[in-house]
């Protein structure tokens, strides 16, 4: 095989993966990773006989590439699904919003309109044709086919929440791809949403994945922040990390998650939507709600989680700041929390969590190949899909095939 020395740059999801099925071509692989540990957005810390995510993480039911590759390295008896609550907060009440029953009976809207947002997810999970969507703002596209009355009370609050002051220029394909990936996560009718996890977190994952490039002749480098690509010593590199974004004059939001660790219940829900933009946080994820596990000891976790620009002033809020803010916004969704009933707090931010979907996106998606020594793998690429690992995945299967 000729050009066949490798380094592969970033130790996250992508690049773990992209290791693993060139070592399996028969190629010789170096990856190298910047932090102490591997995981990128997927790594994880410990607590208390077991580890849990930075950020929270789940699998889809139609994450069939994810669920190939976990039973390809062992991990089978390990995954287990869950059927989790959702939820949705909204002036002051939080409402469920699990089943086609809980939207026919959601209270912000008249019964003609929770009829016409059901038929619309409907319509949503049949539509092939994204690229009519590409020039359309999800604004525009959610009050042709909903009302503004729709859009105001359900999606204007969460486009901004995760959004920010891009909301109104967000496409409509991007609202598009989180309707058909929901639908299709839902079992028969739509009645429940399947999601899946990891005993042991998404660190079983990664060991397992990191286990198999060693095992198969791969080295893995960490601790090494490299700024100047290709690599010497190298016939080719390819990059995982989403630093090289704005070469391409695309961004990227950062994340910070705050996680709180008690011992309190606050709700039946895994999953709470925020429509309030008054809260500092767009979702509240309460793990145990669907993932418990007796290694836990009791112990709860509540995710809250901030999409945001890592330049904005809010970004520079030290960790001390952001639990005070955070728990003044949690408190006015669940007021019998007090903080005497917090345990500890954990902080971790990604200055590159969320590619920002724009405009005629597919005209800005880099190619694979740069040049002939260096190629790029990103979750930037991934289009008109949104970021996960089960597409993750699909992107790296569709580079190998073109390497």
């Amino acid at each position: 095989m000729q050009a066949n020395k490798i380094a592969v740059v970033g130790g996250g999801i992508s690049g773990l993966v992209t290791a693993y099925y060139l070592l399996k071509k028969g190629y010789q692989v170096t990856l190298f990773e910047k932090e102490a540990e591997l995981g990128g957005l997927a790594s994880t810390f410990p607590v208390k006989g077991t580890r849990l995510e930075k950020f929270y993480h789940h699998f889809f039911a139609q994450d069939t590439l994810a669920l190939e590759l976990i039973e390809e390295l062992g991990l089978k008896d390990k995954f287990y699904w869950a059927f989790p609550r959702m939820g949705f907060f909204s002036k002051g009440t939080t409402y469920p919003f699990t089943t086609p029953l809980d939207l026919l009976a959601f209270p912000p809207l008249s019964l003609p309109e929770r009829l016409k947002f059901g038929l619309f997810s409907f319509k949503v999970k049949q539509e092939t044709d994204w690229q009519k969507l590409e020039t359309k703002t999800a604004k525009e596209w959610l009050i042709e086919n909903l009302g503004t009355n729709i859009y105001q009370e359900v999606w204007q609050p969460l486009l901004r929440a995760k959004f920010a002051e891009h909301a109104d220029k967000i496409p409509a394909f991007w609202v598009w791809g989180r309707l058909k990936a929901r639908g299709k996560s839902r079992s028969a009718f739509g009645w429940r949403e399947k999601l899946g996890y990891l005993k042991g977190s998404y660190q079983v994952l990664i060991d397992a994945l990191a286990a198999k490039i060693t095992g198969l002749g791969g080295a893995i480098k960490l601790g090494q922040e490299l700024k100047t690509f290709p690599l010497p010593g190298f016939d080719r590199t390819i990059l995982t990390i989403p630093q090289v974004s704005q070469d391409f004059g695309l961004k990227y939001l950062g994340n910070i998650c705050l996680i709180i660790k008690t011992k309190q219940r606050l709700s039946n829900y895994y999953w709470l939507n925020l429509a309030d933009n008054s809260i500092p946080f767009c979702v509240i994820v309460e793990h145990n709600n669907a993932f418990d596990s007796p290694l836990y000891q009791g112990e709860r976790f509540l995710f809250l989680s901030s999409y945001l620009d890592h330049q904005s002033d809010f970004w520079q809020l030290t960790d001390q700041e952001l639990l005070t803010t955070y728990l003044a916004g949690l408190q006015k969704i669940y007021p019998a929390f007090k903080r005497e009933a917090l345990l500890d707090y954990y902080v971790f931010r990604e200055k590159f969590a969320q590619p920002l979907p724009t405009l005629g996106y597919s005209k800005k998606v880099p190619p694979f190949k740069i040049n002939e020594k260096l190629y790029l793998v990103s979750n930037m690429q991934i289009y008109p899909e949104d970021r996960g690992i089960n597409d993750t995945i699909k992107l790296i299967c569709k580079f190998i095939e073109q390497f």
